[in-house]
């Protein structure tokens, strides 16, 4: 029976050594392609080494979201607040009209007689649209700049000089007008009706301003001004 007892103990040799076996054997294919290091040839370099060897440049940002945003440029409005009147109650309905149409609103401030009176420079009506014409042209050779032509039908073809709520303001052009031989010119009272009325405008651009100032033909006694907002 001994022959027994020495299969099952090689039989328990074989077991142990089968369930005490590494999951993976251990890659050494590749170990022999590395060389060997070499402790001989290792150098240590001093700090005066160390300091001329070259740096690496860093490496430039190339993500845009890493990069600081640029500041956003907005743009500047030139707009403020203006008053333009005064007018009679036909007048002030075409000028509402006429803000409709920059995409702006009027809020209407109503003026007592002596609120509304301007006075006005004004060389009287030519016969026709011609004449007038020749008329602004004669008044530019004398250093006249500032003239237009009047469209409204009460005072058609007359050619306005300025416009003043100052009495004296407009007495002084009438007398620098004189001085460069305009004779033709004269003084005269405006908007003195019942029930004028001026718009407040806020937010008005420059540029609309500029525009509404070539419409003086259309509404004669009327100035836009410029107002502190409210």
């Amino acid at each position: 029976m001994k022959w027994v007892f020495w299969i099952l103990l090689l039989l328990n040799v074989v077991l142990l050594a089968y369930f005490n076996m590494p999951d993976e054997p251990v890659a050494v294919a590749n170990l022999g392609s590395h060389a060997a290091i070499q402790p001989e040839k290792i150098k240590l370099l001093n700090a005066k080494e160390i300091a001329s060897l070259p740096s690496k440049a860093p490496k430039a940002e190339t993500d845009p979201a890493a990069a600081p945003a640029a500041p956003v440029q907005l743009p500047q409005i030139n707009a403020a607040c203006y008053e333009w009147g005064s007018f009679s109650s036909a007048g002030l309905a075409r000028a509402q009209n006429i803000l409709t149409k920059f995409a702006l609103q009027g809020v209407v401030k109503q003026q007592t007689s002596q609120e509304a009176v301007r006075y006005w420079v004004y060389i009287p009506s030519r016969p026709s649209f011609e004449l007038a014409q020749q008329k602004m042209a004669e008044l530019k050779a004398r250093g006249v700049e500032e003239s237009f032509i009047i469209q409204e039908p009460q005072f058609k073809y007359a050619i306005s000089l300025g416009v003043f709520k100052d009495e004296q303001l407009a007495t002084k052009l009438l007398e620098e007008l004189r001085a460069k031989g305009v004779v033709s010119a004269v003084k005269g009272i405006r908007n003195q009706e019942k029930g004028q009325s001026s718009l407040l405008i806020n937010n008005m651009s420059g540029d609309t301003a500029a525009e509404i100032e070539k419409l003086k033909p259309d509404f004669p006694g009327s100035e836009l001004k410029q107002v502190a907002c409210q």
